[in-house]
C-alpha cells in the first residue's frame, strides 16, 4: 500500500478529554487540525474512569440506603425478603456509559475524514509523524494527549487473560459482578470501585499503601481512614507474600501492619494501583522530549510546551493525578498555543476541585495541606483551621463524625485550599471553590447568610476556627 502524505498547521496526538480541547481550541483559533487517536474512541473518564465508577458508587449506595432505615426509625411491617438482584447493575452501566460516549464519537465523527486518522502515532521527527505506517503528517506544531492506562503489576501478569486479574479497561465489561474481590490500590478508583462492590454485597477487600488517595493532611487522612474502616474492609501497610492462582480463584497471603501473616481467597483481583502515560510507540526520546520520574512528559507549566518548543502536551500524559476539569483547561490552553505558535499565552489556572465520591466523600480544593506548608517555606505564611462534622444537619442526618480542614493566607485572609472527608463534601468543595474565585476573606464568608440547618454552616464553622487562630497567634507574638 502507498504512502499517503497530509500537511497541517497542528497535529494533536490523542482524541481523550485534552486532546479533544485541543483540537476544538486549535481549529477556532483557525489552524488546520489533524487529530490522531489509536482507539477506542470516547474518552478514558467515560469509558473506563470517572463516568462508570460514579454508576457503581451510586449503586452501591442506594443499596447501602436500604441497610439504614432502621436508623430513621423505618422497618418493613412485616418479614420480608429484603436481599437484592444485583445482576443487571453492570449491563445498566454500560448503557449509562454508552450515552456518554455518545456525545464524544458524534463529535470525532463529524470531523471530515481527512482531518482524522485512526491509529497509533510514531514521530519520525520534529516535525513529521507516521501514523500506521501508511500516512505521513507533516505539521508545524503538535500536542501530546495520549492519556495514562492501568497497568498490572509483574507478579499478576504472569497470569495472562481470561485469568480473573482485572483493571478497569476490563473490569465493567463483565458478564455481572463477581461473589468476591480483591482490589490493589487506595487510589479514586480502587477505593471507589472497592466500597462500592461492598455495599453491593460482594465480599471485598481493599489492599492500599499508608496514604489515601491524593490526601496529604494527616488530620483528615486519619478520619478517613477510620470513616472507611467503620464501612467496608480496607487494609493498609500490607506486604503481599504470595498470590497462587487456585480452581476458584486466588489465594492471597499478606503480612498485617504487626506482621502477622494472612490468608485471602477470592475470585478475582482488580489491580488499580498503578497507571502510566500512554507514550509507547511514540518515540519521543528520540526528539529530545524529556520525561519526569513518572514517566510524565515535562511541561512548561505556563505554556505546556515540552523541551521541544513547538511540541506541546496535555492531559494526564503531563500528570497522573489529572482531573477531567484541568485536563480541559490544559487540552485548551496547548491547544490554542499550538495554533498559534510562537505568538503563545498563558491562562490562569483553575482552582482546582478534586472529589472522591466515596461514603462519606472526601474532597480537595485549591492547595493541598503540602503545598500550602511548601509555600510557606519561602516566607508567604498560612494559618489553617479546624472543624468536625457533628452539629447541624450533620447530627440531624446522623452523618457525623468527618473533618475539615481549610488553609489560609496569614495576609489576605484569603482561602489557599482546603482538605476535607465528610457528607457532601463534593458540594461544600465547590462552594469553597467559588469564594475563592471572588477572593473572599474568611471574615466576608463568616457573614454569608447560610441557611440554618444545613450542610454549608460547615464553612462558617471552618472560617471562624481560622479567625479564632488568628487571634491567638497575634495575642501570642
Amino acid at each position: 500500500m502507498s504512502e499517503i502524505v497530509l500537511e497541517c498547521d497542528t497535529v494533536i496526538i490523542g482524541a481523550g478529554t485534552a486532546g479533544i480541547e485541543a483540537y476544538k481550541a486549535a481549529t477556532e483559533a483557525g489552524a488546520n487540525c489533524i487529530l490522531v487517536e489509536s482507539g477506542p474512541l470516547g474518552t478514558s473518564s467515560r469509558r473506563t474512569g470517572d463516568t462508570p465508577v460514579s454508576f457503581l458508587m451510586e449503586a452501591g449506595k442506594k443499596c447501602h440506603a436500604l441497610m439504614e432505615l432502621d436508623t430513621y426509625g423505618i422497618s418493613p411491617k412485616s418479614k420480608v425478603d429484603i436481599s437484592l438482584n444485583t445482576d443487571h447493575v453492570l449491563n445498566n452501566l454500560r448503557a449509562a456509559r454508552s450515552k456518554e460516549t455518545g456525545d464524544v464519537l458524534s463529535f470525532i465523527y463529524r470531523i471530515p475524514e481527512t482531518n482524522r486518522l485512526i491509529g497509533k502515532a510514531r514521530f519520525v521527527d520534529e516535525h513529521t509523524i507516521m501514523v500506521n505506517e501508511n500516512f505521513q503528517v507533516r505539521f508545524k506544531s503538535a500536542v501530546i494527549s495520549t492519556g495514562s492506562a492501568p497497568v498490572i503489576p509483574f507478579e499478576l501478569s504472569r497470569y495472562g487473560a481470561d485469568s480473573g486479574v482485572y483493571t478497569t479497561n476490563d473490569f465493567f465489561d463483565m458478564d455481572h459482578l463477581p461473589n468476591s474481590i480483591a482490589v490493589f490500590g487506595s487510589n479514586r478508583e480502587g477505593l471507589q470501585i472497592g466500597q462500592a462492590l461492598s455495599y453491593l454485597g460482594v465480599k471485598t477487600v481493599v489492599f492500599g499503601s499508608n496514604r489515601i488517595w491524593d490526601l496529604t493532611d494527616e488530620s483528615v487522612m486519619h478520619t478517613t481512614i477510620d470513616e472507611f474502616n467503620d464501612r467496608f474492609d480496607l487494609v493498609l501497610n500490607t506486604y503481599t507474600t504470595a498470590i497462587e492462582k487456585t480452581s476458584r480463584g486466588f489465594s492471597i497471603y499478606y503480612l498485617d501492619h504487626t506482621n502477622y501473616e494472612n490468608h485471602l481467597s477470592v475470585e478475582t483481583i482488580l489491580s488499580a494501583s498503578i497507571r502510566c502515560p500512554k507514550l509507547e510507540g511514540l518515540n519521543i526520546r528520540s526528539l529530545g522530549i524529556k520525561v519526569d520520574r513518572f514517566g510524565c512528559i515535562d511541561i512548561k507549566q505556563n505554556t505546556l510546551q515540552t523541551s521541544v518548543d513547538h511540541i506541546f502536551a496535555a492531559g494526564e500524559v503531563t500528570d497522573l493525578n489529572m482531573t477531567v476539569d484541568f485536563a480541559r483547561y490544559q487540552g485548551k490552553l496547548a491547544g490554542f498555543n499550538a495554533a498559534n505558535y510562537p505568538n503563545m499565552s498563558t491562562a490562569k489556572k483553575p482552582i482546582k476541585v478534586n472529589i472522591m465520591n466515596t461514603d462519606p466523600e472526601v474532597a480537595m480544593v485549591g492547595m493541598s495541606y503540602e503545598e500550602v506548608v511548601a509555600r510557606a517555606k519561602t516566607g508567604r505564611h498560612f494559618i489553617a483551621g479546624e472543624v468536625r462534622a457533628s452539629e447541624g444537619m450533620y447530627r440531624i442526618t446522623k452523618n457525623d463524625g468527618g473533618i475539615m480542614r481549610i488553609y489560609c493566607d496569614e495576609e489576605t485572609k484569603q482561602i489557599l485550599g482546603a482538605e476535607m472527608c465528610l457528607h457532601n463534601a463534593g458540594h461544600i468543595a465547590h462552594e469553597l471553590a467559588i469564594a475563592m474565585a471572588g477572593n473572599l476573606t474568611i471574615d466576608e464568608i463568616s457573614r454569608l447568610p447560610l441557611f440554618k440547618p444545613s450542610y454549608e454552616e460547615i464553612i462558617r464553622s471552618a472560617c471562624q476556627s481560622v479567625s479564632r487562630n488568628f487571634i491567638r497567634k497575634n495575642a501570642g507574638s
